[in-house]
């Protein structure tokens, strides 16, 4: 290697901290033929002895055959496959076709590479070297990038190499790019390698490559024995062309021209195959008339090397000169050849490519076979690779029923991978051939989810209500009400009452129609039309219809249908909501951790944010913050991994509110900026706008307070959850500026609900704001009556909040004792809690008492346990329940190994040295379960 001595200390450097125990993960691009492969080639032939070289290179032919990559790199592990925990082991198998079960969830697969390799490195440390990312199947990609993105204490480095513009690219990882080479090193690269170079040749060659190593190469070698000579024109050694690709591509383009004819036409088999099999690219020349001889004159040009049965181009680009230079009649003459060859079920994915490629008009056959191809695709989880066989399929139809289908196919497919304007597009030529209200249905589906994804929620909510109403109510009603529900759903977070009251009144008009997996749908989303018009009396008893019973989360994971829970998103989700809204926030809690075991059980790492965000909210309502921030640190880190941006939108709002409560300024004013940053906070349903509302509260920002909450009340999220509890805040910020006439009508709203709500720690709340609002001589009675009510429990920070107040308010009265009673209660809920800001708020106010403070600070008995970060307390929870570092891994998606790192980590900082002494410790309540069979 010349000229790469940084690049190689600094990939070395990252190879050796993997071997002690860091793993780690690095993008490399470039331009092509700056010397990516080479560098890979490099680090592979001088890895140390006791490293274990995986490597994987992407294949243009294979870019639509799903794991196909995945499938090379494995190999050497395959025999590891077995002892992989059920569900990880049953998703590699079903996306290497060997399980013909459900479609694997994608970062499963990912799961599951992860949990192999760190295995195997168990054995020796491992470098995993993947080329040519651009043409890596989409599916290898997902599941290497989540693997990738979680290396932690595995000994093992991943190194990906690419092209500038690659794609699809690899977020998350660090990136290294090649630039060009200097030109004392360009200068070193010729000596070597084409040392009868004139210095004017020499240089010439120089200025025209701009010190891209095969450019150098190639134009040297194209060079006449004149030009070699120093005899050289006055015009450029190359023709003109727009770039050096361009250039580059020219003079190899040349190259093959200059070869015979029929060893052009034995590299056009091999360029058009793709694989690299030499006997079937033999095969397929010998059927076009040429010979093994042929490829003798290849070999001499140093186009292609040959060894192992594999014929190899000596860079991506001669291939595709290679295919290019061919007229088109003879390009499709080799696909069709290649095609009559792979005739065995193995290979039917890689026919239909080749028939594709071939077929230059409409044919219906050609058409089924690609619909077929996608549908295995599909369900191998290839969603990438499924929509292009499907769009395909839809191109060579002329039938316009068939090409409806197969497009809307093509678009779902496209959402499944993310790709959402690939998904808009498909479903909106589908749109425009079809009548069908079932197929509307699917693509109004794909359509809404588009646009929520975008940003327009209300948007969504329209089309969903517009095509329900249209016919589906009637042809379909399952399926209305699945499009119908999903539509409430977006119309609230929106704030659209109208379109809220148009699901809720499609939902009750079909009446048996509805599934019965849905029906307390139909309640829940009446209930919350009429909670946003102001009627909570109405809305929140058919809300608290839509809770299930508290036994129907305690059935199996593998067998819960109780409305959902367990396996419907839709009615799992909604039976959260209605509890939240309703302020029952125990049944919250256990309804999100039934949801939360459930997708750990059954692998759905893709719905697990969404699981994880409903329990962290519950969580903060019930006041275990230290659960909140395990819960909410787990669905970011996985949402993140994932590249699930709007979950990650609703999180930080959140996870801003925990701050506000911890008393870490700047992190609440972070989260809840990258909350707040769309829309008005659409997709964040308030929680940011009101974690800064709970932060200018404890700061005694009153002014800021109230003009942020009377924003928030007038707009489109001024109906939704978080906002609804938030107006205490505004009530006490008014009170304390001496304005309460400024929260006056928000408190009516409140107070209404907490009269329907039935929940005792809310009548205690809107009882502290009375009090703070009526005149002294009444303010008392208010005060005896709320800390009653919150005596029978629920909310216990509203409840530390209430003896905070009462405290001032009886200091005021110089009543100190009696104020130094609820000041030192209020002061040891705080700190149990973990609400600093609020804890001092309380010791300040207990000094002013002269009542010595009684609770301690920090708390003595869980000073170790807050010096864990959320990721090591939940491994330690867990281990103390006696569970292994592979059960452990397997339920929050960690290879065992980084289960032992937190583990290593945290012994220290709880003062123990085993396992064993974990459960003498008291790791308090959790809302979350631990499956041994995993």
């Amino acid at each position: 290697m010349i000229g790469r001595n940084a690049e190689i200390a600094l990939l070395g450097g990252l190879i050796a901290e993997s071997r002690a125990g860091q793993g780690n993960a690095v993008a490399v691009y470039g331009e092509a033929g700056i010397g990516k492969s080479a560098l890979l080639a490099h680090l592979a032939s001088t890895a140390p002895d006791n490293v274990l070289v995986l490597r994987a290179t992407g294949v243009e032919a294979e870019s639509e055959l799903p794991f196909a990559a995945l499938h090379l790199l494995l190999r050497p592990a395959r025999h590891l496959v077995d002892q992989l925990p059920a569900a990880q082991r049953a998703a590699l198998r079903g996306a290497f076709g060997e399980d013909e079960r459900d479609t694997p969830d994608r970062f499963l697969v990912g799961l599951a590479v992860l949990t192999l390799l760190a295995d195997l490195s168990e054995q020796r440390p491992l470098l995993c070297l993947v080329d040519d990312v651009q043409w890596l199947d989409r599916a290898s990609v997902d599941a290497l990038l989540f693997a990738a993105r979680r290396l932690a204490a595995e000994r093992i480095s991943m190194i990906f190499a690419g092209r500038d513009d690659t794609d699809p690219t690899l977020p998350g990882v660090p990136e290294l790019r090649l630039t060009a080479l200097a030109m004392d090193d360009c200068a070193r690269l010729l000596a070597e390698r084409a040392d009868d170079l004139t210095p004017e040749a020499r240089d010439r060659v120089i200025e025209e490559a701009e010190g891209n190593p095969l450019a150098l190469l190639q134009f040297a070698g194209s060079l006449t024995p004149e030009q070699r000579a120093g005899r050289l024109p006055p015009l450029p050694l190359q023709p003109p062309g727009p770039s050096l690709a361009g250039r580059l591509q020219q003079s190899l383009r040349a190259a093959i021209r200059r070869l015979p004819e029929r060893a052009r036409l034995l590299l056009l088999v091999a360029a058009a195959d793709g694989s690299g099999s030499l006997p079937l690219v033999l095969k397929g020349a010998q059927a076009l008339g040429a010979t093994p001889e042929d490829l003798e004159p290849c070999e001499q040009a140093a186009l292609v090397e040959v060894s192992d049965g594999r014929l190899r181009f000596r860079h991506p680009l001669i291939k595709a000169a290679a295919y290019h230079e061919a007229p088109l009649a003879r390009r499709v003459a080799a696909h069709r050849v290649l095609a009559d060859l792979l005739v065995d079920d193995e290979h039917a994915d890689r026919r239909a490519w080749h028939l594709s490629a071939a077929a230059l008009e409409p044919d219906e056959e050609i058409s089924t076979i690609l619909a077929a191809a996608g549908e295995r695709a599909r369900g191998l989880g290839g969603n990438t690779s499924a929509a292009t066989a499907y769009e395909r399929a839809a191109q060579l139809t002329v039938d316009r029923d068939r090409r409806a289908r197969w497009l809307a196919a093509a678009a779902q497919a496209a959402l499944g991978a993310g790709q959402l304007p690939r998904a808009r597009a498909a479903a909106d030529r589908s749109r425009r051939l079809t009548t069908d209200p079932v197929l509307l249905a699917r693509l109004t589906t794909v359509r809404a989810a588009v646009e929520t994804e975008q940003g327009d929620p209300a948007q969504a909510a329209h089309m969903l209500i517009t095509v329900a109403g249209a016919g589906v109510v009637q042809a379909a009603p399952a399926e209305a009400a699945s499009l119908l529900a999903t539509a409430a759903g977006e119309a609230w977070f929106a704030g659209d009452h109208t379109a809220l009251g148009q699901a809720a009144d499609l939902l009750e008009s079909l009446g048996s129609g509805v599934e019965a997996r849905l029906t307390p749908v139909v309640a829940a989303v009446r209930g919350m039309e009429r909670v946003s018009a102001g009627d909570p009396a109405a809305g929140l008893p058919l809300l608290r219809s839509a809770i299930p019973a508290a036994d129907a989360t305690e059935t199996d994971p593998d067998t819960s249908t109780a409305w959902g829970i367990a396996t419907d998103p839709a009615a799992g989700a909604y039976a959260v909501f209605s509890a939240l809204m309703t302020g029952d926030d125990d049944a919250a809690r256990e309804l999100a951790a039934a949801r939360v075991e459930a997708c750990r059980h059954q692998g759905l790492i893709g719905a697990l944010p969404h699981a994880l965000q409903l329990l962290t909210q519950a969580q903060i309502l019930c006041g275990r913050h230290a659960e909140a921030a395990e819960s909410g640190a787990e669905a970011w880190r996985i949402a993140h991994d994932t590249g699930q941006a709007g979950r990650l939108v609703h999180l930080h709002g959140i996870l801003a509110r925990l701050a506000a409560i911890r008393g870490e300024d700047e992190e609440c004013l972070r989260l809840a900026r990258q909350a707040e940053g769309t829309a008005q906070e659409r997709n964040g349903s308030g929680w940011g706008g009101c974690a800064l509302t709970l932060l200018d509260l404890v700061r005694t920002r009153y002014d800021a307070v109230a003009e942020r909450m009377a924003r928030v009340l007038d707009g489109p999220l001024g109906h939704t959850v978080i906002v609804t509890f938030a107006i205490a805040d505004h009530v006490e910020a008014c009170a304390r500026l001496n304005e309460p006439h400024r929260a006056t009508s928000a408190f009516a709203r409140f107070d209404a609900w907490a009269a329907a709500s039935g929940r005792p720690w809310a009548a205690a709340v809107a009882h502290r704001c009375h009090a703070l609002l009526a005149p002294r001589d009444e303010a008392e009675a208010h005060f005896g009556s709320a800390l009653a009510l919150h005596a029978r429990g629920g909310r216990p920070f509203e409840r530390a909040r209430t003896q905070l107040m009462y405290g001032e308010w009886l200091r005021r009265a110089r009543r100190r004792a009696d104020a130094g009673a609820q000041l030192s209660a209020a002061l040891t809920d705080f700190t149990t809690m973990g609400a600093a800001p609020w804890a001092e708020r309380a010791r300040m106010e207990l000094a002013a008492t002269g009542v010595p403070a009684t609770a301690p600070n920090p708390r003595a008995d869980t000073a170790p346990l807050d010096t864990l970060t959320p990721q090591e307390l939940q491994v330690v929870r867990l281990a103390a329940t006696g569970a292994t570092n592979r059960q452990i891994g397997a339920q929050l998606f960690l290879s065992p190994r980084t289960v032992g790192f937190h583990l290593y980590k945290a012994y220290p900082k709880l003062g123990v040295s085993s396992r064993a002494e974990l459960a003498g410790i008291d790791f308090g309540p959790t809302g979350d379960r631990i499956r041994h069979d995993a």
